[in-house]
C-alpha cells in the first residue's frame, strides 16, 4: 500500500474490528467511483481495504452476453443465478475480512430490496463484521445521463457495441431494477444516504472510529471530473539549502515561463478534445494553482497569476521535507557524519527522521487536509512544491501495491509536469514534457 499512514503488526487499526459496507443504489448513481475513492484513502490512511464490485463476478461466471431478464428482479428464472454470483462475492469478503489480513470492505452491488439486504447484514453480523450501508441517490437525471455516458457504456459489457446502443441497454437494465428498488428505512442499522452525489446527507446509527471516517471522507467526495497537475518548483539561487529559502535563479526563471506555458497548451487541449467529443465547452473553466510558502515556489507560479480563470494559493502544508541536521549534505556525507542514522535510513527510508527533520511519513501526515481538499474540490488544480511534497502527493494516487520505501526514490525532473485524472476505475496518469515549441 502506497503512503500508509499507520501501521500495526497484525494491520488491524484503531482497535475497530473488521468493517463491510453494503453499497445500495439504481446503476449509474456513482457508487463505482465513490467505492474507489473510499479504498483509495482508506488504504492510504493505513486501513486494509479492499474492494469487491459485483459487475467482475457476474461476468466470470457468466460473461458479458448475458440476457437482460437477470437485470430484471422479478424474473424468478434468473434469480438463482444472481443469488450465485452474490453469495460467491459475499464469501470472498468474508474470507478477506476474518483470514486474508483486510480490515475494511466493500460489498459494491445494487442491493435494491429491503429482505435480501437483512440477510446480507446478517450474515456478516454472524461472523463479527461491522456492516455499514451506504445508499446512493440522485434525483437529478442529468447527473445520471453524463455517468452513463462517460462511465458505463465503457465497461466491458459493452467493448462491441456502439455507444447510442449501449446507452440505451443500460438504460433498459436501469428500468428492469427500478420497480424493485427499496430505499433504507431500518433506523436499527448503521447507514448513509447520498443525494446527488453529495449534495446532502442523512447519517445514523455510526458507530466507532472507522465508520465515522468513513462518514468524513464521504462527505468531501464527489464524482465530477477534473484533473490534477503536479510541477516541481523552480529551481532557486541556492539549491541546496531549506533555511535559505532563497529566490529562482535564472535557469529557475526560466524554467517557471516553460511550465506556464506548456500547462496552458494541455488546458487547451484537453478542452478542445472535451469539445469535440462531448460538445461540452471548458473554456471557462478554473485552474487553482497552489504552491508552497518556499519564495522558489510562489515565484514558479507568478506567471500563472496574469492568466484570467487562474487563482494563485500559497499553502504551508506544501513545504518541502525539513532535511535538520542534514542541510546541504549529500548522501555520502551522511553516510560519513551520520553513520548509524544513515544505516536507519537505509533500512526504512519513508518513516526515518534525521535528528532536527522530518520524515516522509511525516510529511504524508501533514499533507492530510491538503488530500482531502483535493477530493473535494470540483476544479482542475496545479500544484507546485518541491519534490518531496510531490512524492507523498502522488503515492495517494498510485495503485495500490507501491511500497512506501519507494516514495522517497520517485522523480519529478523539471523536464515534465504530471497529470491526473481520478475515474470511477483508478487514477490515469501521462507525463508530459515542459518544452517550449520549435521555433517555424
Amino acid at each position: 500500500m502506497a503512503a500508509q499512514l499507520y501501521k500495526t503488526h497484525t494491520g488491524q487499526l484503531f482497535h475497530a474490528g473488521s468493517i463491510v459496507i453494503i453499497n445500495v443504489g439504481l446503476p449509474a448513481r456513482g457508487k463505482t467511483h465513490g467505492s474507489r475513492s473510499l479504498i483509495r484513502y482508506m488504504n492510504w490512511l493505513g486501513v486494509k481495504s479492499e474492494s469487491f464490485h459485483m459487475g467482475q463476478y457476474r461476468r466470470r461466471l457468466y460473461g458479458t452476453d448475458i440476457s437482460p431478464d437477470y437485470f430484471d428482479l422479478g424474473n424468478e428464472t434468473m434469480a438463482l443465478a444472481r443469488i450465485k454470483a452474490e453469495d460467491t462475492c459475499i464469501h470472498d469478503i468474508i474470507e478477506y475480512l476474518t483470514v486474508g489480513g483486510g480490515q475494511l470492505a466493500i460489498y459494491d452491488a445494487s442491493n435494491l430490496r429491503a429482505a435480501r439486504r437483512r440477510e446480507i447484514y446478517d450474515r456478516f453480523e454472524a461472523h463479527k463484521i461491522r456492516p455499514l450501508f451506504i445508499e446512493y441517490i440522485c434525483e437529478n437525471d442529468s447527473i445520471v445521463e453524463e455517468n452513463i455516458r462517460k462511465v458505463k457504456i465503457s465497461s466491458p459489457d459493452y467493448v462491441t457495441m456502439d455507444p447510442d446502443s449501449a446507452v440505451c441497454d443500460f438504460k433498459a437494465r436501469i428500468a428492469n431494477m427500478l420497480p424493485y428498488y427499496e430505499s433504507i428505512d431500518d433506523n436499527s442499522q448503521s447507514y448513509i444516504k447520498l443525494y446527488n452525489v453529495g449534495e446532502h446527507f442523512v447519517v445514523n446509527n455510526i458507530r466507532g472510529y472507522l465508520q465515522s471516517r468513513v462518514v468524513f471522507y464521504m462527505m468531501n467526495l464527489h464524482i465530477s471530473d477534473r484533473t490534477i497537475y503536479l510541477a516541481r518548483s523552480g529551481e532557486s539561487s541556492n539549491e541546496g539549502s531549506y533555511k535559505a529559502d532563497a529566490p529562482l535563479s535564472d535557469a529557475g526563471n526560466l524554467y517557471a515561463h516553460h511550465l506556464h506555458d506548456a500547462i496552458q497548451r494541455r488546458i487547451k487541449e484537453r478542452h478542445a478534445h472535451a469539445l469535440a467529443k462531448s460538445g461540452v465547452d471548458m473554456s471557462s473553466r478554473t485552474l487553482k494553482v497552489w504552491t508552497s510558502t518556499h519564495v522558489k515556489s510562489s515565484q514558479t507560479a507568478e506567471y500563472f497569476a496574469q492568466d484570467n480563470n487562474v487563482t494563485v494559493r500559497r499553502r504551508m502544508l506544501l513545504k518541502g521535507l525539513n532535511p535538520g541536521v542534514c542541510e546541504n549534505l549529500s548522501l555520502s556525507e551522511v553516510k560519513k557524519k551520520f553513520p548509524s542514522e544513515y544505516h536507519s535510513y537505509l533500512r526504512d527510508p519513508y518513516h526515518h527522521r534525521y535528528s532536527l527533520a522530518e520524515s516522509y511519513h511525516d510529511v504524508s501526515v501533514r499533507l492530510e487536509p491538503v488530500i482531502l481538499e483535493l477530493e473535494r474540490d470540483h476544479d482542475d488544480i496545479l500544484i507546485i512544491a518541491p519534490e518531496s511534497a510531490l512524492r507523498c502527493i502522488y503515492a495517494y494516487f498510485a495503485p495500490q501495491g507501491l511500497p512506501d520505501s519507494l516514495i522517497p526514490t520517485l522523480a519529478f525532473p523539471r523536464s515534465i509536469f504530471v497529470e491526473l485524472t481520478p475515474t470511477a476505475y483508478g487514477c490515469s496518469e501521462r507525463r508530459i514534457g515542459i518544452v517550449p515549441p520549435s521555433e517555424p
